[in-house]
């Protein structure tokens, strides 16, 4: 038995439904344990210190892990705490093996291995079906390809196996609801998972209130940028972006409907779609329209958005797009090595907006907190921004040095990050207004989604204005009347 245990506050935790499917495939058994819906923000200094689960919490998860033959937890960076946290209480009652795997552990796994066992660096299906067989069996296991593994006080790094190629060849999402279970916060109760409790749990997207669906069409990204994780250098010299085709997403998606027919929305959260020929794009929406017919979402990166595509997806479907920005400065630019002219941006802000009436939302991401960046360089991006055709709204994310990536080891080299342990960005929510570094621009950012006049905002990054107006005292007030004016909006839409 494979028990797999998922932290992500998104309860279709596809990651982790994908590995359960394939090893059931396998012939083994596996069961699911939800614990969505934690703060991570709210934690002490130290990881080590982080108490997300109550004891009455924790024991359920020990009970249910009894008689397993393998306990898997996969997580990003941000769940770090609570891995550490329920692996040192797992490991106090039990004398089972511990895996873990996902982006963070493939970036960190010596790390990593200081709580867990054994570590799944890189693509985890055949590793770890693999790893199961071997340990159910009683063989060895220590030879396995793509696990990191303690023993005897010593590390042994076994090496890659080949990417998964054919896409197609894994089933989808393990939604059988067989040994599942989900954690009550409100009750401090685990209780067994069904599809009406997991509509409970679904998270409506944000602009229309749908109960969403969150799937992907492709696997790795043909980009490089410096402030995300992937596993591209780990399998150089391999065919890295993969696409499922048309009628295998087709199928899953048909399997869902039929699985979760509450589903209102699909949203594909890998960002390639927009890369594939137009040829590709239309047997997609095509095959969409006339077989699954639900609004959907999309995102991708500004070289390949063009009205054509823009076109077919819009007739699907589509209804809300995101489209990577991050930032309008040259040096910037360079330092996330993105790749893309103001040019190239604003033309495709150009062609989305041609379909505003047909869209509920069009986002623009962009990155601010960015230590590296001077008061020019947020101004910059800034301007860029304001030629943006309305309507408009920029998601706001903060810089997190994530590790395994090249910002973060240049961020260690340059004496910007503290010592391992201590590293906040563990547990720093990224997309948190309240997070946010108080400075002066953290105050104008905002302002470009309130329908400040452009001249004003102008005004506001002028070099002079900036000079005399970015004061530490001047930016926490600035900051505290935002807080007040956006939690007084917030109240009055709940009295609503």
């Amino acid at each position: 038995m494979l028990t797999l245990i998922s932290l992500t506050a998104d309860v279709t935790a596809y990651s982790t439904r994908i590995l359960s499917a394939y090893v059931r495939n396998k012939g083994f058994n596996t069961r699911l344990i939800f614990l969505p819906d934690i703060e991570f923000e709210s934690y002490s200094k130290a990881p080590s210190d982080a108490v997300p689960y109550d004891k009455n919490t924790m024991n359920q998860v020990i009970d249910l892990c009894k008689g397993s033959s393998l306990i898997g937890i996969s997580l990003f960076t941000s769940d770090f705490p609570n891995a550490v946290y329920i692996t040192g209480q797992l490991k106090k009652n039990l004398n089972i093996p511990i895996i873990w795997g996902g982006k963070h552990p493939s970036a960190k796994p010596e790390h990593s291995l200081l709580h867990a066992d054994i570590v799944c660096v890189g693509e985890g299906e055949d590793a770890l079906t693999e790893l199961l067989g071997k340990i159910e069996s009683g063989q060895d296991y220590s030879d396995t390809q793509n696990m990191w593994i303690k023993h005897n006080g010593t590390i042994i790094r076994n090496p890659h196996r080949p990417i998964i190629e054919d896409l197609d060849l894994i089933p989808f999402p393990d939604y059988n609801f067989e040994n599942h279970y989900i954690w009550e916060k409100e009750t401090s109760k685990i209780i067994q998972l069904t599809p009406e409790i997991l509509k409970k749990y679904n998270i409506p997207e944000r602009t229309t209130g749908k109960i969403q669906y969150l799937t992907l069409f492709s696997r790795g990204c043909p980009f490089s940028c410096t402030y995300c994780y992937s596993f591209k250098e780990m399998y150089k010299g391999q065919k890295y972006v993969r696409f499922r085709s048309t009628e295998n997403m087709m199928q899953e998606l048909e399997f869902i409907k039929k699985k979760l027919p509450y589903i209102q929305m699909i949203c594909f959260v890998d960002d390639n779609i927009f890369t594939l020929p137009i040829e590709k794009i239309q047997e997609f929406c095509q095959s969409y329209k006339r077989r699954i017919g639900l609004p959907m979402l999309f995102t991708g990166h500004p070289k390949d958005f063009t009205e054509e595509k823009l076109s077919h997806f819009i007739d699907a479907g589509l209804i809300i797009t995101c489209i990577g920005i991050q930032t309008g400065s040259k040096r910037t630019k360079k330092l996330y090595k993105r790749n893309v002219s103001d040019e190239t941006i604003l033309k495709a802000a150009q062609a989305i907006n041609k379909f505003k009436n047909s869209l509920a939302a069009i986002y623009y991401d962009v990155i601010i907190d960015n230590p590296y960046e001077t008061s020019e360089d947020f101004a910059e991006t800034i301007r860029l921004l304001l030629k943006f055709p309305k309507p408009r709204h920029f998601k706001l994310f903060s810089l997190t040095f994530l590790p395994g990536t090249e910002l973060y080891e240049k961020a260690k080299l340059d004496g910007i990050l503290p010592d391992e342990e201590e590293y906040s960005g563990y547990r720093k929510n990224f997309l948190s207004f309240y997070y946010r570094e108080k400075n002066y621009f953290s105050f104008i950012f905002p302002l470009l989604n309130q329908n400040v006049p452009n001249f004003l905002i102008k005004m506001l990054i002028n070099k002079y204005v900036v000079f005399l107006l970015d004061r530490p005292l001047l930016n926490q007030l600035l900051f505290k009347t935002l807080v007040f004016f956006r939690e007084l909006k917030g109240k009055i839409v709940m009295k609503r």
